[in-house]
């Protein structure tokens, strides 16, 4: 029974993937640029300037994301290592 969840699972994976990688590559003929024709995508109005107040270098965010997903990793590992170890003391 646990086969046929993994494989539903994994099913509706690639078909989340699929569509992703449908959504992002498809180009309607209609969203092509017509060179004689001016677009009407142009933004009327200059972008206004952005006050950047992050630090050239700072690795702070990625350091963070690095350590969530080591714990994501690692936290299940330890969770299965310390179970087998508890079934294999009682046997």
């Amino acid at each position: 029974m646990k086969t046929t969840h993994i494989f539903g699972i994994m099913l509706l994976f690639i078909a989340l993937v699929l569509a992703l990688v449908i959504v992002n590559f498809y180009h309607p003929v209609s969203a092509a640029k017509n060179f004689g024709v001016p677009s009407s995508s142009l933004q009327a109005t200059p972008t206004p300037a952005i006050d950047d107040t992050t630090v050239i270098g700072s690795t702070d965010g990625i350091m963070l994301m690095g350590v969530i997903i080591s714990a994501i990793i690692i936290v299940p590992l330890l969770f299965r290592m310390k179970k087998e170890k508890n079934k294999n003391s009682r046997a």
